[in-house]
């Protein structure tokens, strides 16, 4: 079975028309070299940009539709085999672990010191504490 016969059977075996409708017009962009832009996606299956992505990243995770693009070439694609994803693949765990690095890097910023207010609100018998008075008999 050819890869454009065995996507079509899985996008028909899809349930939702409109990830089903994605599907199917990704069906006619196997391989890099025909991709479809995202633009041009959405115009065919009338859908605005961003819910396009979201379905598409859908056909991905929950239908197992090898979905790839890549940063620096416009359009998305079915991949052949597997080695065709390595790319896909490659740069989305560099982005996973940019962004980890990221959500690291806030444990180590320089914060300004907290006001009193705040340092009230988290101990405040160690900021309301006054001094007992001293009885004057022991003067």
């Amino acid at each position: 079975m050819n890869p454009r016969e065995h996507y079509r059977k899985l996008a028909f075996g899809i349930k939702d028309a409109e990830i089903r409708a994605v599907a199917a017009v990704m069906c006619e962009h196997i391989g890099e070299e025909n991709a479809v832009r995202l633009e041009a996606l959405a115009s065919r299956v009338n859908m605005d940009d961003r819910k396009v992505r979201i379905i598409l990243r859908r056909l991905r995770n929950e239908f197992g539709l090898p979905v790839c693009s890549i940063s620096g070439k416009a359009g998305y694609w079915l991949a052949r085999s597997l080695s065709e994803t390595k790319p896909a693949e490659i740069e989305f765990r560099s982005r996973a672990r940019e962004n980890i690095e990221n959500a690291n890097a806030y444990q180590n910023c320089q914060y300004p010191p907290k006001q009193v207010e705040e340092l009230r609100e988290v101990q405040p018998a160690l900021i309301e504490v006054e001094p007992e008075p001293i009885p004057h008999w022991r003067w």
